[in-house]
């Protein structure tokens, strides 16, 4: 087995986002020879039950989370893993918290509302396409001070807009200067590339338009799918320590269904 661990995962359970369901993940990570994966869908652990049944069916390491999504318009998104049963109920509470404000299958959660949540979680921060270092490493110092120690991550991932080499050394940068480990992730939303085309038309249906309307609404490639390891490597290659976090991370989190 491979050191890799993907821990950016979204299942359809993320409606109208992901395009693949748990079963077909954990059966393709296995098959993949991945170290283990993380399943994350947003603002809900809906896709967990059927991912825990599946991983242990066949004996592949799982971890279990959401993706945080905040409505400030300015905190990124943030994978939250609980690292023991305190802290699994201490993250729904929270995602019960943002589901109880809002209207049916929406969730409002600021940063404060993780803070208060935030014992034994580890937390993987995913910046978004425009890295603005100075908003950056400032929430990560605020999540720093009131995590863990060593339970805060950089998320990075190759997004394939011709820039990718200059965007992992800048979030390299700024997880040196915050002592923060940069961990990888493919970001996936689907288990195999073809499926790129349901996620496109999931997608249509979220923002109520057309294929031959959506433009930039939909993904730019058919590359947010599980990856091999080696591809993984091949992509982080000036930064295998980012590979190596991801099996360290799987460690911290203890917590099983």
């Amino acid at each position: 087995m491979s050191a890799f661990v993907e821990l950016g995962v979204t299942s359809n359970f993320s409606f109208l986002r992901g395009a693949s369901e748990p079963e077909e993940l954990v059966g393709q990570a296995k098959d993949l020879g991945l170290g283990g994966l993380g399943v994350a869908d947003r603002n809900s652990v809906a896709g967990v039950v059927r991912a825990h049944a599946a991983a242990r069916e066949i004996g592949l390491r799982l971890a279990v989370g959401a993706r945080l999504v905040f409505d400030d318009g300015s905190t990124p998104d943030i994978l939250a893993y609980p690292s023991d049963r305190a802290s699994w109920g201490r993250l729904t509470r929270l995602l019960s918290l943002g589901k109880r404000r809002a209207e049916k299958g929406e969730c409002l959660l600021g940063l404060p509302d993780l803070l208060d949540f935030i014992e034994g979680l580890n937390l993987i921060v995913l910046p978004p396409a425009r890295i603005e270092a100075r908003a950056l490493g400032a929430l990560l110092e605020r999540l720093k001070k009131a995590a863990a120690r060593q339970s805060v991550w950089v998320g990075a991932s190759v997004l394939y807009r011709g820039d990718d080499a200059r965007r992992l050394a800048r979030l390299a940068k700024i997880a040196r200067d915050h002592f923060v480990p940069l961990i990888a992730t493919n970001d996936v939303l689907y288990h195999m590339p073809q499926r790129r085309i349901l996620q496109d038309v999931v997608t249509c249906i979220r923002e109520h338009v057309t294929i031959d309307g959506a433009g930039r609404r939909l993904e730019a490639n058919a590359e947010r799918h599980l990856k091999p390891p080696e591809e993984i490597e091949r992509l982080f290659r000036h930064y295998p320590d980012a590979v190596a976090q991801t099996s360290r991370f799987l460690d911290r989190c203890r917590f099983s269904l």
